[in-house]
């Protein structure tokens, strides 16, 4: 965002310096936001340019975009955008949302597939990340960033009593606080010490009932708190919990919509699924600059009571869903839970030790009749001529061999 400073003369003044120090209008400043709210895309050939592949992968695009409706958020998204530079003061300039920042929803419809009625919201917008998210139950869980909290919308009961590690400071904070609150600070400040302990209280009553998606371990997005259950209504109001698609690059990953963030920023995602997207995505660093990052959002399909991530389970309900919007092509990437802890590698069997080979001894030659020592055999009558000169007998024809042969 270009900042510029532009000085107003007015003619002279008719008053001395003196009596202008004393008139406020004498000397103020202005602080002048002029933006563009931009039209949504809401049909094929604009959502082409963006994503190409999309209607590849999702084969009945075509058909359900031509019946598709803007959604309301997309133009209320815009104007809470508007409101928020509102409060922003020369005091608070370098809190200005940059150009990027304010541009962050390409365009935002409400589908419905014309046999099934499945319905889905899809959503072109840059991609975010969140770090936050904690349970102590499957895994230690460091802040990941500046703006880190232990917390998301998505929680369930925990299952262990191992102590968080983001209690500690939060005891500490309180004690801090009622410290202050016994030195009798002005009636202002003691309202906020009060309204900070409350808070802080409740939030160590949650991290000791509950337990929450983790951020650099779970794939899950994050919708503005302006599309959200109560703020919403009607058959395209969406939850936490909901299943959601994200396509990126001809991959699409099964998630679900895991946390709540501000009424006006859309395109936020967990640091798991950021990563998969870019190597380099960190707390500081978004994986997507563009707005072609896409988010199918699939209103009224969350699973109750919310529980552990069954990544398997969270794969198979989004394969479904696609299903009934018509199928999808390409790959449907399957999530590696990786807060199981990893089986130690299989040791191999040791290899067989071969038997020593016996040898078996030779049988012991018979010893030559001749050479037997036996009583000198009687004298046999003399052999006729022709006995002797008998031939002896023909040995055996071989087989005949069968045919063929």
């Amino acid at each position: 965002m270009k900042y510029e400073v532009e000085v107003q003369r007015d003619p002279v003044s008719a008053v001395t310096a003196t009596e202008d120090n004393s008139d406020p209008a004498s000397y103020r400043a202005e602080l002048v936001f002029k933006v563009k709210i931009p039209k949504p895309d809401k049909d094929l050939a604009a959502v082409r340019k963006l994503n190409s592949h999309l209607p590849d992968l999702l084969p009945s695009l075509a058909t359900m975009i031509e019946t598709a409706k803007v959604s309301p958020v997309f133009n209320d998204l815009y104007n809470l955008k508007c409101d928020e530079l509102k409060k922003f003061g020369l005091d608070h300039v370098d809190r200005l949302p940059t150009r990027h920042n304010f541009y962050d929803c390409e365009t935002l419809l409400e589908m419905q597939h014309p046999e099934t009625k499945r319905r889905a919201i899809f959503i072109l917008s840059d991609m975010d990340v969140d770090t936050d998210g904690s349970d102590v139950d499957r895994v230690p869980v460091e802040g990941a960033s500046s703006t880190f909290q232990p917390f998301t919308s998505y929680r369930w009961a925990r299952k262990t009593d191992k102590e968080s590690p983001f209690i500690a400071p939060r005891e500490a904070s309180i004690k801090d606080l009622e410290a202050e609150l016994a030195g009798d600070p002005t009636a202002a400040r003691r309202t906020q010490i009060q309204s900070a302990i409350r808070d802080l209280k409740t939030e160590i009553s949650d991290l000791k009932k509950f337990s929450f998606l983790i951020g650099s371990a779970d794939p899950f997005v994050v919708l503005p708190g302006s599309m959200i259950g109560v703020n919403r209504s009607g058959p395209f109001s969406v939850s936490v919990g909901d299943y959601c698609v994200v396509i990126h690059e001809g991959v699409l990953y099964p998630t679900i919509v895991g946390d709540v963030g501000p009424r006006a920023r859309m395109g936020e995602a967990s640091l798991r699924l950021c990563k998969q997207i870019s190597d380099k995505a960190n707390g500081g660093n978004r994986p997507v600059d563009d707005l072609k990052a896409t988010y199918l959002v699939f209103p009224g399909s969350a699973d109750k009571p919310f529980a552990v991530p069954d990544l398997d389970k969270w794969r198979t309900k989004c394969a479904k869903l696609l299903d009934e919007v018509g199928g999808y092509q390409g790959e449907l990437f399957a999530w590696e839970d990786i807060t199981k802890p990893k089986l130690p590698p299989a040791t191999p069997a040791p290899a067989a030790t071969p038997a020593p080979t016996q040898t078996t001894p030779a049988p012991a030659q018979a010893t030559p009749a001749s050479a037997q020592t036996a009583p000198a055999p009687t004298q046999a009558p003399p052999t006729s001529a022709k006995s002797a000169a008998t031939p002896p007998a023909s040995s055996p024809k071989p087989a005949t061999p069968p045919p063929g042969h």
